[in-house]
C-alpha cells in the first residue's frame, strides 16, 4: 500500500514478513532444495535399474536398519539444544563419544532384529549379507551428526549446518549413481552408502573439534550422562512412539505383501518427502527464533507463509503427479499414484503445522508431543490392521495420512491452550 501524497511505497506487512523469512532462510532452503533434486534424480537411476521388487528390498532392510539406530539416536540434536540451556562446561567431546556409544547398541539391536527376522523365514535369505554388516557399522559413525546439528543450531550458523547437509547428500549421490551404473545390484547401493556414511561422520568430527577449546572446563561422559539423562529419556520416549509408522511402513508392506508392492508404496513415499525436506529446512530457523522469542507469532508464519507454498505443492501433485512418477521412476511404477496422493494429504497438515513440535520442545512441552505421537500410533496400528489386507499399498498410506493428521490435531489444541 501507499501513502498518500508522499511519492513513497511503503510495502504491505505480509510483504515484509515474507522478505524477511526468504532472506533468513534462503541457505537452508537452498541446501535442501539442492537435496530433495539430487534424491528425485537418485531415485530416477536407482529405481529405473533395479526395478520395484529390489527397490523395495532395498526399503526393508534400509527401515530395519533404521529403526534400530533411530531408537536410541533420532532427534538427539534436540538433547544438544537442550543441554546448551544450562550449559557451564564443555561437553562436545562427551557428547561425541555419548552418540557413538549409542551407535554401538544400535548396531547389536539391528543385527538381532536382522537375524530373528531370517530365523522366522520373513526374510529370503538365510544370513545376513554382508553388505548389510558394512552399512550397520558406517552407521555408527553418522550418529555424530546429530551432535554437529544441535551445536550449529544453537550458534545459528546456519551456512555451515546448510553446508554440511548439502555436502553430505550430493556426495551420497555421487557414490550411488557411480555404484549403481557400475553394477546395478543391491548390494552396490549399500556399498555406496556404506562409504558415505564413514566419510561424513569423519568431517563432522574434524568441525566439532574445532570448538571443543583446551582451555574450558571439560564435562566427562560420565557426568554429561547424568546431566543431559531426563531430557534424553524425554526425547527417547517421544521418539520411539513414531518410529513404527515413519520407518515400519515399508516393511510392514515387504513383510504382509511382497516386495514389489513395498517397491510400489516406497516411490509414492518418495515422491512426498520433498515437503519433509521444505520441514526440515525451516526447523533450525524455527528453533532459533523460538529460543530467542517466547512469544513468537505462528499464526503469522502460517497464513503468509505456508498456506501458499501449501497451495503451490497442492497444484503441483495433482496436476503433474502422473507425469512425475513416470518421470522420476518410469512406468513401472504407475500403481504408485494413488498412495502418493493419500501420504499427500497427511503431509501437508503435517507441513501447516510442523512448528507445534519446536513449540512443544522449548516450553518443556515434549511429553505432549509424545501424547501425540501415541495417537498417532494408536490410530496407525488400528485403521492398517483393517486396510492392509484388502488395500496392500494404499491401506498403508491411508494409515500414515490418518495417524499424522490426529497427531497435529492434538499438538494445535495443546497449543492454543497453553499459549
Amino acid at each position: 500500500m501507499a501513502c498518500k501524497g508522499s511519492g513513497v511505497q511503503i510495502p504491505s506487512a505480509p510483504q515484509n514478513f515474507m522478505k524477511s523469512f526468504v532472506l533468513e532462510t534462503k541457505e537452508l532452503l537452498l541446501s535442501q532444495g539442492v537435496i530433495a533434486l539430487i534424491a528425485i534424480i537418485q531415485i530416477r537411476i536407482v529405481a529405473t535399474n533395479l526395478g520395484p521388487e529390489v527397490y523395495g528390498k532395498i526399503g526393508v532392510y534400509w527401515g530395519i536398519t533404521a529403526l534400530c539406530f533411530r531408537l536410541l539416536n533420532s532427534r538427539n540434536s534436540d538433547l544438544i539444544l537442550m543441554n546448551f540451556q544450562n550449559k557451564d562446561k564443555n561437553f562436545l567431546r562427551s557428547s561425541i563419544l555419548f552418540e557413538i556409544i549409542l551407535g554401538l547398541i544400535s548396531s547389536l539391536i539391528a543385527m538381532s532384529l536382522f537375524l530373528i527376522s531370517i530365523n522366522l523365514k520373513i526374510l529370503d535369505t538365510n544370513e545376513i549379507p554382508f553388505y548389510i554388516l558394512i552399512f550397520i557399522l558406517s552407521r555408527v559413525f553418522l550418529n555424530t551428526l546429530e551432535v554437529f546439528k544441535g551445536f550449529y543450531t544453537h550458534s545459528g550458523n546456519l551456512k555451515i549446518y546448510s553446508l554440511v547437509e548439502s555436502v553430505n547428500n550430493i556426495v551420497r549421490f555421487i557414490f550411488v549413481v557411480s555404484f549403481i551404473i557400475y553394477n546395478p545390484r543391491i548390494e552396490s547401493f549399500f556399498y555406496a552408502i556404506s562409504i558415505n556414511n564413514l566419510l561424513v561422520g569423519v568431517i563432522v568430527v574434524l568441525l566439532l573439534i574445532k570448538n571443543i577449546k583446551s582451555d574450558d572446563e571439560q564435562m566427562s561422559l560420565q557426568e554429561y550422562y547424568s546431566y543431559s539423562k531426563s531430557n534424553f529419556k524425554k526425547i527417547r520416549l517421544d521418539q520411539a512412539v513414531g518410529l513404527i509408522p515413519q520407518h515400519l511402513d515399508v516393511v510392514i508392506i515387504g513383510f504382509f505383501a511382497d516386495f514389489y508392492s513395498a517397491g510400489i508404496y516406497r516411490i509414492a513415499k518418495k515422491l512426498v518427502e520433498p515437503i519433509n525436506y521444505i520441514v526440515v529446512a525451516f526447523s533450525p530457523w524455527m528453533l532459533n527464533k523460538i529460543e530467542n522469542d517466547q512469544r513468537y507469532n505462528f499464526r503469522k508464519l502460517t497464513i503468509q507463509v505456508l498456506f501458499p507454498i501449501t497451495f503451490f505443492l497442492i497444484f503441483i501433485y495433482l496436476f503433474f503427479g502422473d507425469y512425475l512418477i513416470s518421470f522420476v521412476a518410469g512406468n513401472d511404477f504407475q500403481e504408485s499414484l494413488v498412495p502418493m496422493i493419500i501420504l499427500l494429504l497427511g503431509y501437508i497438515v503435517y507441513f501447516i503445522t510442523f512448528w507445534t513440535r519446536h513449540y512443544l520442545l522449548l516450553n518443556n512441552l515434549i511429553l505432549k508431543h509424545t501424547i501425540g505421537r501415541i495417537i498417532n500410533l494408536a490410530i496407525f496400528i488400528i485403521s492398517s490392521s483393517i486396510l492392509i489386507s484388502e488395500f496392500s499399498f494404499n491401506g498403508i498410506a491411508s494409515s500414515i495420512s490418518l495417524g499424522i493428521i490426529s497427531q497435529k490435531i492434538y499438538e494445535v489444541y495443546v497449543y492454543a491452550k497453553n499459549k
